[in-house]
């Protein structure tokens, strides 16, 4: 039995105002072979490189790579651990592979954030170090699934600006966690029950940074066709001006239980 598949698509686009694209993103699918059949599984993942000349470009790629190559290694073995471990051991080696390349005198001082979504079925798994961000978006609401490690959003915990004010605020840029600058790096781990109608959406800051989330959930919703969202999407931040490098992943879950039914039917249960 296979279960459904993902709807997939992405964007990748420089942005008006940098010279490369120091992003680097991952978006693949494969099959996972379990006592109860075959389930598809997606592993989605947005890094934001940063770093003189081009340190932050050659981070970002060595951080999406070892994640893909230890990830779906670490799944697809005779008895693989679960979920959450597999994506922490492979932050844990791709921040490991960021130091050692840093070494290189050109390349010192590198660093990347990255944003890890794993769908099997309908779990969610999401790893995450850095300003990117991990949405999840439905007709109903948007749930940011991360949090920032930044200043602005130390500085919005604390009630001393709002979320708004982070978006313009000088200190924007500033990312108190990444891979590549320390040994001991911990990434923030998250497990979400998907249901029919959820949208997962991979961003960098140079999309969450110039719109407001209302906006990106409405293009979101809006369309029928997730490349086109990203496209949509794409284009609305350049027009915001493209600041920054704008990388955007949407992902589709098919064959999934609606919000709806499983709340009647766990209302059921309690009643009997």
């Amino acid at each position: 039995m296979r279960q459904g598949r993902l709807e997939t698509g992405y964007s990748w686009d420089t942005g008006l105002l940098r010279e490369i694209n120091e992003d680097s993103i991952l978006c693949t699918g494969f099959d996972i072979r379990t006592h109860q059949g075959t389930v598809s599984a997606g592993l989605l993942a947005v890094a934001d490189g940063m770093g003189g000349h081009s340190a932050g470009e050659v981070a970002s790629d060595i951080a999406i790579r070892t994640l893909q190559a230890k990830c779906i290694s670490d799944l697809l073995a005779q008895s693989p651990a679960p979920p959450l471990d597999v994506l922490a051991s492979a932050f844990d080696e791709a921040n490991s592979r960021v130091l050692e390349a840093a070494s290189d005198s050109l390349l010192e001082g590198m660093g990347t954030t990255l944003t890890t979504a794993l769908v099997i079925d309908g779990d969610l798994y999401v790893a995450h170090v850095g300003d990117s961000r991990c949405y999840i978006i439905n007709s109903r609401e948007t749930i940011q699934v991360t949090r920032d490690h930044s200043v602005v959003q130390q500085l919005v915990d604390a009630g001393a600006i709002t979320a708004e004010q982070a978006r313009n605020h000088p200190r924007r840029n500033e990312i108190t966690r990444v891979l590549g600058y320390s040994r001991d790096i911990v990434p923030d781990m998250h497990y979400v029950k998907l249901y029919a109608g959820d949208n997962i959406l991979l961003c960098s800051d140079g999309l969450h940074g110039v719109l407001p989330s209302s906006s990106i959930s409405e293009t979101v919703i809006a369309s029928d066709d997730p490349d086109q969202a990203c496209s949509d999407l794409t284009a609305q931040a350049n027009l915001a001006g493209g600041p920054d490098n704008i990388s955007v992943i949407i992902a589709r879950p098919g064959g999934l239980p609606s919000w709806q039914a499983v709340v009647t039917a766990k209302t059921g249960i309690r009643r009997v």
